[in-house]
């Protein structure tokens, strides 16, 4: 049994099990209701910058045994394709069970071995694990962290979950901020059109717009793998929640970081 101990509680979000259930429950009320989604796009920055949006994006999600978090690797460290090697994340709600039969599943058709060192102090991950202890308590899940980019290999990251995920129903949730450090409107301008791109799952044009417009979307593989894997699902569209920016809790309309909430059907 080895456990992934949390790593930004404390600071992305509070350390404090009470005052965190509190805050994800004050989320989690406020952030309405619509149709199921198996597929989302969830923001990872501090709660108090992103919870809200990240709730939003929940709340759309389907109830099954497993989530899959496919989040960018912000470090460096690690292989380029890492899943963790762990038998659980912990954090302040408890221990969330990692899917063992899964991973070592995915691990086989992907051909590497799985790998920690990728996890070590990444919050991109681990901020979404406290949204589906609240929400979905039995759950398992499995933490992919992604340090590649090219087209190629997402779409064999996206091949390799579909066949793995075959008999198993299964959540996705692509864990990415959208653009930094940009004037609010500037960034609002910049994020709707790649956006656009999502709403007609158009993996293809979106991941060449971003590396040709060197757009600051952090999570841009995890996204462009959610929806090459969401095309095979069967699903057709995705569909904006909400889109807010860093603004909305700072005030600084100069210096801002996007925020999206998408699910696809």
């Amino acid at each position: 049994m080895k456990t992934r101990e949390a790593a930004v509680a404390g600071s992305f979000y509070p350390a404090n099990k009470e005052e965190l259930a509190a805050e994800l429950n004050g989320f989690l009320e406020k952030a309405g209701k619509g149709k199921k989604s198996r597929f989302i796009i969830s923001p990872h920055a501090g709660y108090a910058y992103s919870g809200r949006i990240a709730a939003r994006a929940f709340k759309a999600l389907e109830q099954v045994g497993l989530y899959i978090i496919i989040g960018p690797n912000h470090t460096g460290l690690g292989e380029r394709i890492s899943i963790s090697d762990a038998s659980h994340w912990k954090t302040p709600l408890g221990k969330a069970e990692i899917d063992v039969e899964f991973r070592k599943k995915l691990l086989s058709k992907l051909g590497i071995d799985a790998d920690d060192l990728a996890h070590i102090g990444e919050h991109s991950c681990e901020v979404q694990i406290p949204f589906i202890q609240t929400l979905f308590p039995n759950a398992k899940i499995l933490p992919i962290s992604v340090g590649v980019y090219d087209l190629a290999s997402l779409e064999l990251l996206g091949k390799a979950l579909f066949e793995a995920s075959k008999g198993q129903k299964t959540c996705i949730i692509a864990s990415s901020d959208f653009s930094h450090f940009l004037g609010e409107e500037e960034a609002k301008e910049r994020d709707l059109e790649a956006i656009k791109f999502i709403e007609k799952m158009d993996w293809k044009e979106f991941h060449s717009k971003v590396v040709e417009k060197n757009l600051s979307i952090c999570g841009f593989a995890p996204i462009t793998t959610a929806m090459i894997l969401a095309e095979k699902a069967g699903m057709k569209k995705g569909t904006l929640i909400e889109y807010t920016s860093s603004a909305e809790t700072t005030g600084d309309t100069l210096n801002v970081v996007g925020y999206a909430a998408v699910k696809f059907e």
